[in-house]
C-alpha cells in the first residue's frame, strides 16, 4: 500500500497548482492460490496492484505508474514520464521518461503497438498513420522491453519532425513478469540503444530507426520506410513500405490500400507483405500476420436506416502454409430500444478449419434497465488427425441504475464444448482499463457481479466479483498457474478520481 500513499501525497501537492488530472487505484485478488504461490516458487503473493496518477496543465503533463502482477513482490514496476508543450513555438512537445511511440503506421517504429491485428470487420477503412512520442500510460509499456529516453516533436515549414533517443533496460526473458527467481535475475539484463527520426507532411511521411542491444553476440537492426495518404476525389490511397536490416539479412515489408467512403457504403482493398525475416523488434504493423503476400477486402454498408452490414476477408500466403479469415456481421436497430447483431467468423489454415457464429441483442426496456444476451456456436476440424469439435455458449447480462450515481451489473455465461479448439468467448467482471474477454471451453460456467458508485463529483468507487466453474475437473490451469479444485474466484476494487 506504500504506492497508494505516495500517489495520494502527489495528489495533495499537485492539486492546488493543477489544471486537471486523475488518480486510479486498483487492487485485485484471485482465489484459490496457485501452485507457484503455495510452493514458494513465485517471489510474491496473489494480489494484482495498479496505481496511476496523471496531471496536465496548459503546457505540462506528468504521469506516474506503479504496478504489481500476481506472483510479484510489492511494488514491481515504478515508472513515469513528463511532457512539455510550449505555446507559440515550433516545438509541439518534449517528452522524457518511459515512453510510447508511434511513427508512421507501425512498420518502422511502434511501441507498445496494437493488441492484435486489424479485424476483418474493420477492413473497410485504412489503418491510421500516427506521429506520437509521449509518456507511457500503461504498465505493459513499462515491462520487459520499455522505451526509456527523450523525444521531441516540432512543426515548421509545413512539415512535422519527430526525433527519439533512448537507452532502455531490457529483460533477458520476454514474459514481462518478475515472479520467479530466473525472471528476477533476468531483469534489466541488457541495455538497448535506440534512435528514430520522422519527417512528414500532410500526405506523406519518412521514418528511420535503428537500435542495438549488448547481448552476446550483440544484436542490432536498422529500418527505413515511407508512408502515404492521398485523396483523389472519392478514392483514398494509403500505405507504407519499409526495408529492414539485421544480422540475419535484409527484407522488405509493406502494405497498400485503395478505399472509398460514401454516405451509405465504405470499402477497402489492401495488399500486405510481412515476411518472417523482416526485423520486427519495436514494430506493430496493421496486419501483424507473417506472410509473403496477403490480400484483404472489407466493406460496411448501411442497407436501410436501421440496418448495417459489415463484412471482411483476408488471405495470407507463405511458402509452407496458407491462411484464410472471413467475417460477416449484421446489425439491426429495432424501434423499441433494442439492437440486434448476428455474425460469423471463419478461419481456414493448411490443415485445419474453425468457425464461430453468434447472435446477440441489447434491450433497454426502461431508462434505468438494460439487458444484453449472446448465443454462440463454434466448430473446429483437422484433416491430418481426422478429428473435429463443436461447442455452444450462452451469455446474459443485466445493468440496473437505481440512482444516477450508482450502477449495478449482474451476469453469467455457460458453455458446453468438446475442447479448447471449439471454445467460445464471454465478458466478465472486468474493471475499467482491464481486458474483459474470457475464453470458455469444456462444461464451464461464469458468474459475475459489479457495482460502481460516484460518491462525490469525479470520485468513483467500483467493486467486482467473478467466479468460474468447470465441471468434472480437479485442477484448473497448468504448470505453476495451476489451482486446486473446479472453480476460481476473482475479486477486484478500483478507485477513480478526476480533479480540476
Amino acid at each position: 500500500m506504500k504506492g497508494s500513499t505516495a500517489l495520494i501525497l502527489l495528489l495533495i501537492l499537485f492539486k492546488p497548482l493543477s489544471a486537471g488530472g486523475d488518480l486510479r487505484f486498483r487492487l485485485q485478488r484471485r482465489l484459490p492460490d496457485c501452485r507457484g504461490t503455495l510452493e514458494n516458487y513465485y517471489t510474491g503473493d496473489e494480489f494484482d496492484f495498479y496505481n496511476r496518477f496523471r496531471y496536465q496543465s496548459d503546457i505540462w503533463s506528468f504521469i506516474l505508474l506503479m504496478d504489481k502482477a500476481r506472483g510479484e513482490e510489492w511494488v514491481d514496476i515504478i515508472a513515469g514520464g513528463v511532457s512539455f508543450s510550449p505555446h507559440n513555438s515550433p516545438v509541439t512537445s518534449v517528452s522524457a521518461g518511459w515512453l510510447k511511440a508511434d511513427l508512421g503506421t507501425g512498420l518502422v517504429l511502434s511501441f507498445p503497438g496494437q493488441f492484435s491485428s486489424i479485424s476483418e470487420l474493420s477492413m473497410y477503412k485504412p489503418p491510421n498513420s500516427r506521429n506520437r512520442i509521449e509518456p507511457a500510460t500503461s504498465p505493459w509499456s513499462c515491462r520487459s522491453e520499455p522505451i526509456t529516453g527523450a523525444g521531441i516533436m516540432l512543426s515548421t515549414g509545413g512539415m512535422d519532425i519527430s526525433a527519439l533517443a533512448a537507452l532502455s533496460p531490457i529483460d533477458s526473458l520476454a514474459s514481462g513478469y518478475h515472479r520467479t527467481a530466473s525472471e528476477v535475475l533476468g531483469r534489466n539484463a541488457f541495455l538497448e540503444k535506440l534512435a528514430a527520426v520522422r519527417i512528414s507532411g500532410q500526405h506523406w511521411g519518412i521514418t528511420a530507426a535503428a537500435a542495438s542491444r549488448n547481448k552476446t553476440p550483440e544484436y542490432g537492426w536498422f529500418r527505413f520506410g515511407s508512408d502515404w495518404n492521398i485523396d483523389l476525389g472519392s478514392l483514398n490511397l494509403s500505405g507504407e513500405a519499409a526495408a529492414g536490416v539485421d544480422s540475419s539479412g535484409s527484407a522488405v515489408s509493406a502494405w497498400g490500400s485503395i478505399s472509398q467512403n460514401f454516405p451509405l457504403f465504405r470499402h477497402m482493398l489492401m495488399v500486405v507483405r510481412n515476411p518472417d525475416d523482416y526485423p520486427s523488434d519495436r514494430t506493430s504493423p496493421p496486419v501483424s500476420r507473417e506472410c509473403d503476400i496477403g490480400i484483404c477486402y472489407g466493406f460496411r454498408w448501411k442497407i436501410f436506416p436501421r440496418m448495417a452490414l459489415n463484412a471482411g476477408t483476408s488471405t495470407y500466403f507463405n511458402q509452407e502454409s496458407d491462411l484464410l479469415l472471413a467475417s460477416l456481421k449484421a446489425e439491426y436497430r429495432f424501434p423499441w430500444s433494442m439492437n440486434a447483431t448476428a455474425g460469423v467468423r471463419i478461419r481456414t489454415e493448411t490443415d485445419c478449419a474453425s468457425w464461430r457464429g453468434w447472435l446477440g441483442s441489447s434491450w433497454k426496456p426502461q431508462s434505468r434497465f438494460n439487458i444484453r444476451t449472446k448465443i454462440q456456436i463454434a466448430g473446429w476440424s483437422s484433416s491430418p488427425e481426422d478429428s473435429s469439435e463443436t461447442g455452444v455458449g450462452m451469455e446474459l447480462k443485466f445493468r440496473y441504475t437505481p440512482r444516477t450515481w450508482i450502477t449495478l451489473d449482474l451476469g453469467g455465461a455457460a458453455c458446453s464444448t468438446d475442447g479448447y479448439n471449439s471454445r467460445v468467448y464471454a465478458g466478465g467482471s472486468s474493471l475499467p482499463g482491464v481486458f474483459g474477454s474470457t475464453a470458455l471451453y469444456g462444461r464451464s460456467f461464469l458468474l459475475f457481479f459489479q457495482a460502481s458508485a460516484e460518491v462525490s463529483e469525479g470520485l468513483f468507487l467500483r467493486g467486482a466479483m467473478g467466479r468460474k466453474i468447470v465441471e468434472d475437473v480437479e485442477f484448473l490451469g497448468s504448470g505453476w498457474e495451476e489451482t486446486e479444485g473446479d472453480s476460481r474466484t476473482e475479486l477486484g476494487f478500483q478507485l477513480d478520481y478526476a480533479f480540476q
